[in-house]
This record gives C-alpha cells, sequence and structure tokens, in this order.
C-alpha cells in the first residue's frame, strides 16, 4: 500500500458506483441523475435528440440527420430508462448536418420540406433503439418509460448520390414503437389515479405519489386465445388505473425481462430513486448484487479481526495490477510500432502502402528492393522495382475504397513491355498488388476481389494478381511455419491470381467424429504415416494454423505411429467442425517456435 494512504483512504474505497446494475437514462433531467449517483447506481445518460427548428419557407428543402446520443453496446445495459415526457429544441444549423466522412458513392439523409416548421427525430430514434432494446429482453433486466402522449413524425428518407437527391421512402413512425409487444392504446388525459383492484410490489411507492401523477395515454390488457376464447394475457399486470379502471401504468414480462410503463410522475427524482433504493432490487435481486439492508458493514467502519489488513493488501494488489496493465500496454504500442507495416498493408492507400509492401518484400528475403516513390517520386510508373538478377519484378501497389477496374489490374502490363525493352531481356515480371475495400475488415471483403475476366487476362498476359490480405496472412503462415519465404518469393512471379497456401502437403481428410472438445480427433488413413510429435497442419474455414500429435490410439490402444485404418488423433490444439487435417514431413518445415515444442513433446505425453 502507497505510504500516502490511509485507514480512511481504504474506507472510502468502496464508495465507487457499483459495477452491476448498469443503467442507461434517455432524456433524463440532472436532478434524476444526481440522485442516481448518490445510491452509487452506474449510470450513463444519453439522449433521443432534440426537435430542430427548420423554419421552412416555401420551396426550401433541408437534408437532416438525427442528432441522438446513445452507445453501441446498449443492448449490455441491465437497465434502460426512457422520459418520453421531456422535450427539447434547437435552431437549425446547417454545420451539425452537413454530410462529412462519408465512403462510398452514396449518402442517406432525411429531407424536411415546406410547411414543416419543426422537424422531430425523436420517434425515429426511438424505433431504432427499439432494435437494440429486443436483445436487454433475452437476459435478466428492466426497461422502464415514462409515458406522456404519442408522438407520429413522417419521414422521408433520402439517397444522395453524384448525380443528386432522390426520396427513397415514406414513412410514419411513433414514439411508442418501444417494444414490439407495445399493447394497443388511447389518448386520454387525467389526474385522478388510483391503485388497481390488485395491488402489486410497486403499490406503497404510487401510494406517496397518487397526486402528483399526470397520465395522458390509456392502455389495453392484452389478450391471448385460449381453449377458442380472448382472455387477459397473464404476464400484464396493471399497475395504475384512472377512475374509469383504465390502465394508465402496467408491467410487462417479457422473456427475462420487465418492461415498467410509469405515467409522469412530478416528483420523477425522488420517485426514481425509491423505486431503485427499495424496489427494483425486491423484484429482480440478480441484478442488484451489492442491494441491501447492511450495506454499511462493508464500508470498513465496522471491520472484523483482520479485515482492515485484507482490505489493506487488497489495496496492494490493485496497485501492482495497474503497473502490471500500463506495462502490458508499453509493450502493446512497442509492438504495434514495430510490425505498423503490416497493419498498414490492410488499412492504407498511397505511399504509406507502398512502404508497407517495400518493408514486407525486404522481410521476405529479396535483396533488392526499390521503392521508386521514395528514389523518383516524378516516375508516375511502378511504384516497386525488385532486382533478382536473373529476373526482374515489377509491382504496382493500390489502396482502394472498393475493387479494381479492368485498367487498374492491366496497367502493369505496359511498364512489364517497357521494363522488359529496357533490359534487352524477356525476365521482366508484372505483379499488381490491392488493398481493396480497405474500409471493410479484411475477412468481410470480397476476397478474391477480381472478376473471373481480369483474372483470365493477368494469365494470358503474365502478370500476376495478388491482394495485401494475402500477403498478412502469409506473414504469419511463415511465422508457424506452415510456409517458407521462398515459397511465398516464388509464387510473386507467377501469373494469374496468386494464392499463398502450402505447398507439399498430403490430406488425411476431414475428422467424422471429434471428442474431448475438439481435441481429440477420429480420421481414416490411407497409407499415409503419421507420428506421435508430428506437426499437422489445420485448414478450416480457409485458415491454416498448426496443431501437435500428442497421442494416437488403435482400438484403444496407444502406439507411437499409424499408417492405414482408422486412428485416434490426440492434438494440442482444439479443431473446428469440418476442419481438414494435412501432413507434412517436419524436415521441409521451417518452424518457428516449435523446437522446443518438440523437445518436450515426451513431458506434454506424460501429462496428457
Amino acid at each position: 500500500m502507497s505510504k500516502n494512504k490511509t485507514e480512511k483512504d481504504i474506507r472510502n474505497h468502496p464508495l465507487e458506483p457499483y459495477e452491476q446494475p448498469m443503467v442507461f437514462l434517455f432524456d433524463f433531467d440532472d436532478t434524476v441523475i444526481e440522485k442516481l449517483n448518490k445510491l452509487r447506481i452506474n449510470s450513463q445518460k444519453g439522449s433521443f435528440g432534440a426537435a430542430v427548428n427548420v423554419n421552412n419557407k416555401q420551396h426550401e428543402k433541408k437534408y437532416l440527420k438525427l442528432n441522438n446520443d446513445y452507445p453501441e453496446n446498449l443492448h449490455e445495459f441491465d437497465i434502460v430508462m426512457l422520459d418520453l415526457t421531456n422535450s427539447h429544441s434547437k435552431n437549425y444549423v446547417s454545420s451539425q448536418h452537413q454530410l462529412t466522412g462519408l465512403s462510398g458513392n452514396s449518402a442517406h439523409a432525411l429531407l424536411s420540406t415546406y410547411p414543416e416548421q419543426v422537424f422531430d427525430p425523436r420517434p425515429l430514434s426511438i424505433n431504432i433503439v427499439s432494435e437494440h432494446l429486443s436483445d436487454i429482453f433475452d437476459k435478466k433486466s428492466f426497461v422502464i418509460a415514462f409515458c406522456g402522449k404519442e408522438n407520429i413524425a413522417d419521414y422521408q428518407f433520402v439517397e444522395i448520390t453524384e448525380h443528386g437527391a432522390k426520396i427513397t421512402g415514406h414513412e410514419k413512425v411513433s414514439n411508442f414503437t418501444i417494444y414490439k409487444d407495445f399493447p394497443r392504446y388511447k389518448s386520454r388525459n387525467g389526474k385522478k389515479v388510483k391503485l388497481p383492484e390488485q395491488e402489486s410490489t410497486l403499490s406503497p411507492l404510487f401510494l406517496k405519489h397518487l397526486k402528483n401523477i399526470n397520465f395522458e395515454t390509456i392502455f389495453h390488457h392484452p389478450t391471448v386465445w385460449k381453449d377458442g376464447k380472448p382472455k387477459l394475457a397473464n404476464n400484464f399486470f396493471p399497475l395504475l388505473v384512472n377512475e374509469r379502471d383504465e390502465i394508465v401504468s402496467y408491467a410487462h414480462f417479457i422473456e427475462e425481462s420487465i418492461v415498467l410503463i410509469f405515467p409522469d410522475i412530478k416528483d420523477k427524482p425522488n420517485f426514481v430513486s425509491e423505486l431503485f433504493k427499495s424496489y427494483l432490487p425486491e423484484i429482480k435481486p440478480e441484478i442488484f448484487p451489492f442491494h441491501g439492508e447492511f450495506k454499511w458493514l462493508n464500508s470498513g467502519d465496522y471491520p472484523l479481526p483482520g479485515e482492515t489488513e485484507l482490505l489493506q493488501e487488497r489495496v496492494k494488489l490493485e496497485e501492482k495490477f495497474n503497473q502490471d496493465i500500463a506495462e502490458n500496454e508499453k509493450q502493446l504500442d512497442s509492438l504495434k510500432v514495430k510490425y505498423k507495416f503490416l497493419s498498414d498493408l490492410i488499412t492504407e492507400t498511397g505511399e504509406a502502402l507502398v512502404s508497407s509492401v517495400e518493408e514486407y518484400l525486404k522481410w521476405l528475403g529479396f535483396e533488392s528492393v526499390i521503392n521508386l516513390d521514395d528514389t523518383n517520386p516524378d516516375l508516375l510508373e511502378e511504384d516497386i522495382q525488385v532486382d533478382c538478377k536473373d529476373r526482374f519484378l515489377i509491382v504496382e501497389i493500390k489502396g482502394i475504397g472498393g475493387t479494381s477496374t479492368d485498367k487498374d489490374c492491366s496497367q502493369i502490363s505496359k511498364i512489364k513491355y517497357r521494363r522488359a525493352e529496357q533490359r534487352g531481356k524477356f525476365d521482366v515480371f508484372g505483379l499488381y498488388i490491392v488493398n481493396h475495400q480497405r474500409y471493410f475488415p479484411p475477412k468481410a471483403r470480397t476476397n478474391p476481389p477480381f472478376t473471373k475476366d481480369q483474372i483470365k487476362d493477368a494469365d494470358h498476359d503474365s502478370r500476376g494478381l495478388i491482394t495485401t490480405y494475402d500477403l498478412y496472412k502469409a506473414y504469419f503462415l511463415i511465422e508457424k511455419g506452415i510456409l517458407q519465404k521462398s515459397e511465398v518469393r516464388e509464387s510473386l512471379f507467377k501469373t494469374g491470381l496468386i494464392t499463398l497456401e502450402p505447398k507439399g502437403i498430403t490430406s488425411i481428410g476431414v475428422p467424422h467424429e471429434l471428442f474431448s472438445n475438439g481435441l481429440v480427433a477420429i480420421v481414416n488413413l490411407n497409407n499415409t504415416e503419421i507420428v506421435v510429435g508430428d506437426i499437422l497442419i489445420v485448414k478450416s474455414q480457409g485458415e491454416y494454423t498448426n496443431a501437435m500429435i500428442l497421442s494416437l490410439h488403435v482400438d484403444d490402444k496407444q502406439v507411437n505411429s499409424c499408417k492405414s485404418g482408422e486412428v485416434g488423433i490426440k492434438l494440442d490444439q482444439k479443431l473446428r467442425r469440418n476442419s481438414e487435417l494435412f501432413v507434412k514431413t517436419m524436415s521441409t518445415l521451417d518452424i518457428n517456435g516449435f523446437e522446443d515444442k518438440k523437445l518436450d513433446v515426451d513431458m506434454c505425453l506424460s501429462t496428457s
């Protein structure tokens, strides 16, 4: 423990917000947030957005964006609260609705035209958020909404391209689209409310606020068909009714979640505070692990024998943990600098991409790699030259948002013939390397990104096509010993579509059964010998990796090798279903990092 830390510091340490439940609040006043903070509730606030005073004049059009604010991980929260009784507005400012930072050939916006004077984004925002809320219903959670009156907004959706803007859709949306099973409702105002005949857990809370409630909507009890008759749904419970016994507040049990719909309550801060302090933990104690009448026992003011020492030890552990994390982050930063060329391969364009390919080719073992962007920037031809003395490779590199045109793919052919003429030899090879669809994750891209005609033409013109993602993947295959640098160097002189896959391997098939959570595979061998300690190559979903054979079993007996018939193979790596296994002799593998593992195989066997 730091010398500056005292017992008082340790006692104050638990005053941080509890980790659970995580609570997100839409459009609540700060006074409500402050009340929850005092209860140490882990809460965040956001908004469905504010209405925009567009003040459209005749023949005027405005393109707008939603101005909501909520996190992408909304589905991770345990409680989501919506205040639909608040109304905020602001004046239209064109700079806040500019379509900036876009990729692709089109953009989408919302259209506001005369005679509309106020554009309200909130119903559409609520409709979008409701899709995230559907994920919350799969776990123990609360969705709580304070409802006022229904607000229906009319939206026009617009697509904007280089040819102008066109309307692509038209939709009316209600702010009551909170969840798909929202009951039928009707607009009705009033202040006289009472508890229903069948009281609920929340009845004592409502009794304190009955005189300060205003409702603007009534709800119908949902029905279900049972025994050929409509019956009231038993997962829906009225919490408050008006003097006509119409429902103004209810609880709706949906899967693991509970939806609570309340009317507008004047003293909302205290209502919410009491709700969290005494009622929600009683209804779902699982998501309130720190709740209890005797929380003060954990404050440190009334320690048990040895408790203070353990708290001090915990502070030391936390300090060491923070130091270790800081050191780990430092190492990660260093790693990102050292291998920046690999991340640049699959993200960059222009000079940065060319430089990353240059570094990759040097790492690959080419002795003479010249970056013409550095040495001769005015030469608008190939980007890189690789002189192997007996062969000469010229490389054009592009980083693009889409896929390559025919012209992109074939440009290197013209340069190749020019270089051959200059050298007086036909030993010049052309290679086109592309970082395509670079704004997408590489696995989500179109792979390969070339058309059949582009590949056919490249083969006919004796030039190669390859993606930077293929080079990126080959780096790790080389590091694992599945590929050799010499194999990849040789592949770059091939024509047509270049694929970087291991050579000289023999398939022993796809296991027809897996056991022990994927660690034991059952295969049928057909005159291909495998030995304990061999490194198998595994192909799964187009990716390659290694797995060591720890033991072999034939007819329930352990053997050292096997060549034919059914055999059980215990591996040091879990296999996915439909993984294909290959054998490659150890003598031809340039395995990095497996030498020690091979030496330790006896120890692996003794513990397996």
